[in-house]
């Protein structure tokens, strides 16, 4: 479908872009190509010296330079400087300030050479003149519109720098909204591809790298902001971006950190844009997971709607946990395995020492984590058949925690009974 012109127009915000290319449409419009031609180039040449002066006014000092350079050429009325100053533009545009791309400086350049065939008496054979084309004309008007003039000033590293420098800043808002907001009054309103995939490499980066928990949170915040502003240049480049921080991530300590971030970062969607050899290579080490990542287990059950994948490997890696492990840990958030493991646990308990210890901690974590009614049942079951816990003196303290099961006392007296346990508690 082609583009409408006249709202190529309205796409340049800044009014003296919109004025410099509605020569161009209007001579498009009239039939007068070679002149659209022109003027296009005319409105791209005018709209990247304004950008690079936006630039020297936020202190650039290559574009000062480049600013203070052109104004003492047009003091002194040099059009030899003048014509060098315009044909330089281009590589400017590209090389010092990334205000296009290289594909976008190989469409400025044609337009250069379009122009100039359409400005200077050009044969094409001895008796035929360079006749420019509807569609020629319309190209230009489209690539300059898309590649410059729609676009902000800022979008090379002056822009990333820009945006870093909004969110590591104290001020940086705390809620999505306002972020959004935020970034819609600067460069990432039309972000180029470049500066968006630069801005999500720094970002990932940031946040698999160990960071405080402030900054991880700024990340996330930026993150999303940036996702749900522009989908298609998400859909574009975070599947490549993160896959390639990810593949780097082999040290353990890297792996533990990045583990982490990856369960924090579930809501991106990360672990789905993750092939499927990378997952196996998570999944495993999670099995596996050393200390320093087992201290961390409890975040694969506070992030919600997390991979069933992941949440599986974090209980198999649960279910070989060592009492040691298991009592180091500061649980944010009690895994529904972790009882089951306790009671594994606490039913090998060899003597009263192992029984009031296991059964202590046992209790504590009941009382953060409601036991259900077949984990009472075990419970007793394994009381009853074993000396130790039977003649502990921590096991009333432990069956007056298994009230909180349904029927409550009387529920868990009935269980005492059923399995001839007889102790007051």
């Amino acid at each position: 479908m082609l583009n409408d012109l006249d709202e190529l127009i309205l796409s340049c915000e800044d009014p003296r872009s919109r004025q410099y290319i509605e020569e161009a449409v209007t001579c498009y419009k009239a039939g007068a190509y070679r002149s659209s031609v022109v003027a296009c180039w005319i409105a791209v040449a005018f709209d990247l010296v304004d950008k690079i002066r936006e630039l020297s006014a936020t202190g650039d000092k290559q574009a000062q330079n480049e600013i203070s350079r052109f104004e003492a050429i047009q003091k002194a009325h040099n059009l030899p400087g003048a014509l060098a100053f315009e044909k330089e533009l281009p590589l400017m545009a590209k090389d010092k300030f990334e205000l296009i791309s290289h594909i976008e400086y190989l469409d400025i350049a044609r337009l250069v050479e379009d122009r100039n065939r359409c400005a200077h008496p050009s044969h094409v054979a001895d008796n035929q003149v360079f006749s420019a084309s509807a569609e020629l004309a319309r190209l230009h008007i489209v690539n300059s519109v898309n590649s410059i003039l729609s676009k902000p000033a800022s979008q090379g590293k002056a822009a990333l720098e820009r945006v870093l420098s909004d969110i590591n800043s104290k001020f940086f808002p705390n809620n999505f909204e306002d972020v959004v907001t935020l970034f819609e009054a600067g460069p990432l309103k039309r972000p180029r591809g470049a500066l968006y995939n630069n801005l999500l490499t720094v970002l990932l980066k940031t946040a698999f790298s160990g960071t405080d928990h402030a900054k991880f949170s700024k990340c996330v915040l930026a993150l999303s902001a940036i996702k749900a502003m522009h989908p298609n240049l998400w859909d574009q480049f975070f599947p490549a971006t993160a896959n390639k921080i990810i593949e780097h991530v082999r040290a353990e300590d890297e792996l533990c950190q990045g583990v982490i971030s990856i369960v924090r970062l579930a809501k991106l969607g990360l672990w789905n844009a993750m092939p499927s050899p990378e997952k196996m290579r998570i999944l495993t080490f999670i099995k596996n997971a050393p200390p320093k990542l087992f201290s961390d287990l409890d975040w694969f059950y506070i992030v919600d709607k997390l991979a069933i994948e992941l949440i599986a490997a974090a209980n198999e890696r649960i279910k070989i946990a060592t009492f040691d492990e298991l009592s180091k840990v500061d649980w944010f958030a009690i895994p529904p395995t972790l009882i089951d493991r306790l009671i594994i646990i606490y039913s090998s308990s060899g003597n009263f020492a192992q029984a009031n210890t296991h059964g202590r901690y046992l209790r504590q974590v009941m009382q953060e984590c409601s036991p259900t009614y077949k984990q009472a049942n075990e419970i007793i079951r394994i009381a009853a058949r074993n000396d130790q816990l039977k003649h502990s003196n921590e096991l009333p303290s432990v069956l007056r925690q298994l009230e909180s099961i349904d029927g409550g006392k009387e529920a868990v007296a009935q269980l005492m009974l059923d399995h001839d346990l007889n102790i007051d508690f």
